[in-house]
């Protein structure tokens, strides 16, 4: 697909191969993906080559981006490599690394699978809605998948200490999962729009497990945006088993470069970030152990995908009476999410700039503020980012 010659009409066959590669032969899907905004009556198809060279510089340089998205792509989920279905009460790769099956029934099914599935295989999970202290925006969704492994064990080899009272008897007859990947939460699937027949194939699939033979549907679950997330290993417990620096962690990565902590690639830096702001919900006051006076503690930042920055920060905290909720986004202001990482980034210094002044900063990117005082931080940063995004296409009509 990258062998286009760039003579006249080269730059437009690489723009198409793309867009039929990866989204689907849309360039409306493109545009949106990418977030970049269709001026008032053009078409896509002729604004593309402009929005990429105003991102990435050059077509050549769009084209090599998806070529290491293709390579990353295709080395996780191949076209021959088998996949399986399944559920499970919640979605926790970092704690549980492995898929099993329960009783005598379970042992054999899992015998005749191995004979079915390659090694290693794709195994899609969707949450299920019946648990009540699952994370409500997962409940139903297809949440992500794991690259599992035809090595055979218990489950309490594959899984946090955590888990080993909770239904003790259940998944005895487990497979190690090798590596895990999370659809970003602004793109899962609801799992009955998928499999419309789930309804009735549910309690089999959780189960048993179910092999996806529909081509259509696993290229759908495959270019559904992704990244690389940690997965449990008893092997490496307490050790780093997963790498943030990847040179390709992932389809569509999340959060800013930092320098602790997870990074984006900087191959990875010209995808669509949305300015963000979480809220602390919970008693202020008794959680800094002195007056808040009525304030409440925030989270600011930029990332592809916050509500995937809201669940990092919930899972390290004990469960309790504090959660993360989302206060502001671009996306629930109504506005495209901005191209690449330099407008978004000045958003976001331009946010940090008047918390810092008019608020009390509580380490990182963590601040004590009124209501009013975070309402002014969120205009700043919209307007400093539409500032750098007007001059980017400035300088692109030069």
């Amino acid at each position: 697909m990258f062998d286009a010659k760039y003579t006249p009409g080269g730059d437009a066959q690489a723009i198409s191969n793309i867009a039929r590669v990866h989204f689907g032969g849309s360039y409306k899907k493109m545009f949106e993906v990418h977030g970049w905004v269709l001026e008032t009556g053009q078409q896509y198809l002729h604004q593309a080559s402009s929005r990429i060279k105003q991102n990435f510089g050059s077509i050549r340089e769009f084209e090599n981006y998806y070529r290491n998205v293709e390579q990353f792509r295709v080395g996780v989920w191949p076209d021959d490599i088998s996949v399986l279905f399944t559920s499970f009460w919640d979605w926790t790769p970092e704690t549980w690394g492995t898929i099993g099956w329960s009783g005598a029934r379970g042992y054999t099914r899992r015998a005749n699978l191995l004979q079915q599935l390659s090694d290693p295989f794709i195994c899609v999970v969707y949450v299920t809605n019946n648990r009540s202290e699952t994370d409500f925006d997962l409940k139903g969704r297809i949440c992500g998948f794991y690259l599992v492994s035809h090595e055979t064990g218990d489950r309490y080899e594959f899984t946090h200490h955590s888990h080993h009272n909770r239904e003790a008897t259940r998944w005895r007859h487990s497979l190690r999962a090798i590596r895990a990947f999370s659809y970003l939460p602004e793109f899962r699937p609801k799992a009955m729009e998928v499999f419309p027949k789930l309804k009735g194939t549910a309690r089999h699939i959780a189960a048993m497990g179910s092999i996806i033979s529909d081509e259509e549907k696993i290229e759908e679950l495959r270019n559904t945006p992704w990244i690389e997330v940690p997965v449990f290993s008893s092997r490496n417990f307490g050790a780093k088993v997963f790498d943030p620096d990847h040179p390709m962690e992932g389809i569509v990565p999340a959060g800013p470069a930092r320098s602790r902590g997870y990074k984006v690639p900087t191959g990875n830096l010209h995808l669509p970030r949305e300015l963000y702001i979480l809220r602390m919900q919970g008693n202020t006051e008794a959680y800094l152990g002195r007056s808040a006076v009525g304030k409440s503690i925030f989270k600011i930042g930029m990332s592809v995908s916050p509500d995937l920055r809201r669940q990092y920060f919930q899972k390290v905290m004990p469960r309790g009476a504090f959660k993360w909720v989302i206060a502001k986004t671009t996306r629930r202001d109504g506005q495209i999410p901005y191209s690449g990482y330099r407008v978004a980034v000045a958003g976001e210094n331009a946010m940090k700039e008047h918390l810092a002044a008019n608020s009390e900063w509580l380490g990182g990117e963590f601040y004590l503020a009124s209501k009013a005082v975070i309402e002014s931080a969120w205009k700043l940063g919209r307007e400093a980012a539409m500032e750098i995004y007007q001059q980017g296409q400035s300088n692109d009509d030069c």
